[in-house]
């Protein structure tokens, strides 16, 4: 089915990216067939903007991405927030202070730049995650002692807070549940699952499918004219709120029921396959 389409959102990780955290062939060329044809070409992830295939985007013509599950839009490649909505310091130091008993591996992201608490470095090659997003965690975080002391001392504002966990002997993840009670206690926080049963914290009220609107204002364009595909429950807002929602072959089956149309899998060139299939 052939669709008015002006403006398409994908997800990075399950979803562009195939298992090697690479972005194929077949999808830059169909992308940027979709550009050279009009169409606004938008990433929406939860990564921060640190964790961004500039050079490819820059390469197939994409101009913005939702960041950080949609806590922060930036303008590509010169890295301009167009909008953020973050948890402010005294509130993430005081939910870190409380976070700091129990055994995980802790990212916050800030100004589109991503930090990792040094007494939980050690911890990220104990996660069950595939070896290219392992590589990516190290290569892009910087390492501070305190992250509560530093959001404090400079005054930083965390667009997300990612909380990986490290499996016990009978492959439960320590403290997960624990953590999860904890954050239940908060009505000025959300969290989610971002893939490999991971927990991300953002503001309250923060989404991707909210980055996704306001691009469409910014932009003018009619969020009826908008495809949206992912493959985890940090899609899920964006794929029911989009115009068209995909799920990829590989997604969560909360995405699956969800969706108005699923693709193949993200080693199949999902994302192609959608968008030849709509446009």
């Amino acid at each position: 089915m052939k669709k008015e389409i002006k403006l398409i959102a994908l997800d990075l990780d399950g979803t562009l990216y195939n298992g090697n955290g690479q972005i194929s062939e077949k999808n830059k060329s169909v992308l940027k067939r979709a550009h050279d044809n009009g169409i606004t070409i938008v990433i929406s992830t939860g990564r921060p903007y640190i964790g961004l295939p500039i050079d490819e985007m820059t390469e197939i013509g994409m101009e913005y991405a939702i960041t950080a599950n949609g806590s922060a839009v930036y303008h590509v490649p010169d890295k301009k927030c167009l909008f953020e909505d973050a948890i402010s310091p005294a509130e993430s130091a005081a939910l870190l202070r409380r976070l700091y008993q129990y055994t995980f591996h802790l990212d916050a992201f800030i100004d589109g730049d991503a930090y990792t608490q040094a007494s939980t470095r050690p911890l990220i090659d104990k996660l069950q995650i595939p070896e290219s997003l392992r590589g990516y965690i190290k290569n892009s975080r910087n390492v501070v002692d305190d992250l509560a002391d530093f959001v404090i001392c400079g005054k930083l504002s965390i667009q997300k807070l990612t909380l990986n966990f490290v499996p016990d002997e009978n492959g439960v993840l320590t403290d997960r549940a624990k953590v999860a009670a904890l954050l239940d206690e908060y009505r000025n926080f959300h969290y989610l699952c971002g893939g490999f049963e991971n927990l991300e914290v953002n503001k309250a009220g923060i989404s991707k499918a909210k980055g996704l609107r306001f691009l469409c204002d910014t932009l003018n364009i009619p969020l009826s004219q908008t495809l949206a595909c992912g493959d985890s429950e940090n899609d899920y807002d964006i794929v029911t709120a989009a115009g068209t929602g995909v799920a990829m072959a590989n997604a969560q089956q909360l995405l699956l029921d969800a969706a108005d149309f699923v693709t193949l899998s993200n080693e199949e060139d999902g994302v192609a396959y959608a968008i030849e299939k709509f446009l």
